[in-house]
């Protein structure tokens, strides 16, 4: 895979372990959690570079690969998509504003500082002048808990960058059989085209030696014609192809061949170490292991929020009438009599145990999604090994010996008609057969990531999401919460329910 427009910060952030333990948290909530956070520990936390993809570059990088090659590999195509496919450097906006939000947490409060003046009523009496500095001091590390709540949403961005990515290269990988296997229907339906052209000019010749008859002269005319449809829409397909494949890249592609071998090389998979692939590497169980943390850390911030801040102000006054001067000190801490934060504490809590048990509930939807795509896999694989070892192979023969018989006046015409419409189809259901195994192993390699013209929040919300009906209501509340009024153009795969 082509190297990604991403760099590491040397201090990236680690996941630690926190002794402390959510109040109210039952004994399974705890070892759950336990069992996340020793799974999510040296996760790394990327750093992306704003002025890397500037326009110079993306021009670069597409003419580089767009006029050195006649036919573009699997590997341009998706060299090109992480260039210019605009929902990445849109999840990536999304890491630089919570980095800054991260920046922001941190910052420790202004000071004040100020003029006062006192002026008397009656003449010859007191008159000060004077300025005041006010400085509110953060107690119980709340800013430090503040910030490291945002660091794990950094890191939960970058978890959502990476899974963006592979989303779009998983979708390049599949549109791209697809236009392959559009190229491959198209070189069939010409075999077809010739084919029934031989047919005619020997149904003609048998009429002209007078073995054939009319009937057999019209029904190989009607098959030419319906080969030359065959052949018309295996040319739309192709252009629909390229430009679907056009759209996910973000970049037009012009005529080159999409250059991809069949074979039939698929590897045999294992449930267990497939499952176990997909639950230790999945960046969507990895950014819901960030959101956990994140909400560990808040517990302990609404915990600390209950303790007061200390305000201390200094006031410097100086009399112009009895000459002297004088420095007062104020400190001021609010007593917790009614408000400890008994509310938001109460709901941090709930809110780790609601997103602890997301990461259960994402564990097992991904383990569902991973047994229908294993499943789909085997029986392609054992369709495929049948069509190319038993059917084509006795299709092949069958249309040979159907044709030497109405060649020798042994078997009419209506055989030989049947015999390379099987043969055809026969072709073209491997050929799908095959790009179904392909696409199906790129779903079960890509950790079950689709959808790479989703917006990045939208795409991990539809990953989750159990059907089609879930998936809508996801999208309507992300439009109803988004910001402003104007509405988000969500895919046509998506406003379809195609997903």
């Amino acid at each position: 895979m082509p190297s990604r427009s991403l760099s590491s910060d040397s201090n990236g952030m680690h996941l630690t372990n926190s002794s402390t333990q959510p109040q109210g948290s039952d004994t399974s909530t705890v070892e759950l959690a336990s069992h996340v956070r020793g799974k999510t520990e040296h996760a790394p936390v990327k750093t992306f570079d704003l002025e890397r993809n500037e326009e110079g570059i993306v021009k670069l990088v597409t003419d580089e690969i767009l006029q050195t090659t006649e036919c573009l590999s699997l590997d341009d195509v998706i060299a090109l998509a992480l260039t210019h496919n605009p929902t990445i450097p849109q999840s990536r906006s999304l890491v630089h504003q919570q980095q800054g939000a991260t920046l922001q947490a941190g910052l420790y409060p202004n000071p004040q500082v100020g003029y006062l003046r006192s002026d008397p009523d009656q003449p010859g009496k007191s008159r000060s002048s004077g300025a005041f500095l006010s400085q509110e001091f953060v107690t119980a590390g709340k800013l430090r808990l503040a910030s490291q709540a945002s660091r794990y949403d950094v890191e939960l961005r970058c978890w959502q960058v990476t899974a963006q990515e592979q989303r779009v290269v998983n979708d390049v990988r599949i549109r791209f059989l697809d236009l392959v296997a559009a190229q491959e229907a198209h070189a069939i339906a010409q075999e077809l085209v010739t084919s029934a052209r031989e047919g005619l000019s020997i149904a003609q010749a048998m009429l002209d030696s007078r073995i054939g008859t009319k009937p057999d002269v019209i029904q190989a005319e009607i098959q030419l014609s319906a080969a030359e449809g065959s052949l018309h829409d295996s040319g739309l397909r192709r252009t629909t192809a390229r430009r679907q494949l056009e759209a996910i890249v973000g970049c037009p592609i012009a005529d080159h061949q999409a250059a991809f071998e069949l074979k039939d090389d698929s590897p045999t998979l294992e449930w267990e170490s497939s499952l176990q692939r997909l639950l230790v590497e999945s960046p969507l169980l990895k950014s819901q292991a960030a959101e956990l943390e994140a909400a560990r850390t808040e517990i302990q911030l609404a915990d600390a929020q209950a303790i007061p801040n200390v305000t201390a102000q200094m006031v410097a006054q100086r009399d112009s009438v009895d000459k002297f001067s004088s420095i007062g000190t104020f400190v001021a801490v609010p007593a917790p009599l009614f408000n400890r934060n008994q509310g938001n504490r109460y709901s941090a809590r709930a809110f780790y145990t609601q997103q602890l048990r997301e990461y259960e509930r994402l564990k097992l939807a991904l383990t569902d999604q991973l047994a229908t795509s294993l499943q789909q896999y085997q029986s392609l694989q054992h369709e495929m090994k049948r069509l190319d070892q038993e059917v084509i192979p006795r299709a092949i023969q069958n249309l040979e010996l159907s044709t030497d018989a109405y060649k020798s006046g042994r078997m009419d015409f209506q055989r030989v008609v049947d015999a390379r419409k099987f043969l055809f189809h026969s072709k073209l259901s491997l050929i799908e057969t095959s790009i179904d195994l392909h696409k199906t192993l790129v779903e079960i390699d890509g950790l079950q990531l689709t959808g790479g013209l989703n917006p990045t929040e939208v795409g991990t919300a539809l990953q989750a999401a159990g059907n089609s009906s879930s998936a809508r209501r996801v999208l309507s509340q992300q439009n109803q919460t988004s910001q402003g009024t104007t509405s988000r153009n969500l895919p046509g795969a998506i406003q379809a329910g195609d997903f």
